[in-house]
Order: structure tokens, then C-alpha cells, then sequence
């Protein structure tokens, strides 16, 4: 489970487990795309390289 946080630059994070990084395969300064499914729920997708609209 992860926290809702909200910074001193009035701007709300969540900070993602370690376990979940590795098993993504994701690393620092990747660029990860956040969309909506029809339901609300969020889906974290990592922006492929070369691929940026």
C-alpha cells in the first residue's frame, strides 16, 4: 500500500515500493505515462524511448 502525500510545492505524490520498480524494470528518470481505464482506476505505463507524443 502506498501514502498520498502532499509536498511544500503544493503538489500531491505517492511513492512507489521498491518491489514493484524491480519487477517493472523501471529505474530513476524514466518517464512514466499515467492514464485513466473506463472505471477511474489509474494505469502507470513506462514511456518507451522514442515513443513521446
Amino acid at each position: 500500500m502506498v501514502k498520498l502525500q502532499f509536498d511544500s510545492n503544493k503538489q500531491f505524490k505517492i511513492t512507489l515500493p521498491k518491489q514493484i520498480l524491480v519487477a517493472k524494470g523501471w529505474n530513476k528518470g524514466d518517464e512514466i505515462k499515467i492514464q485513466l481505464d473506463e472505471q477511474g482506476n489509474l494505469i502507470l505505463k513506462k514511456e518507451e524511448k522514442g515513443r513521446k507524443r
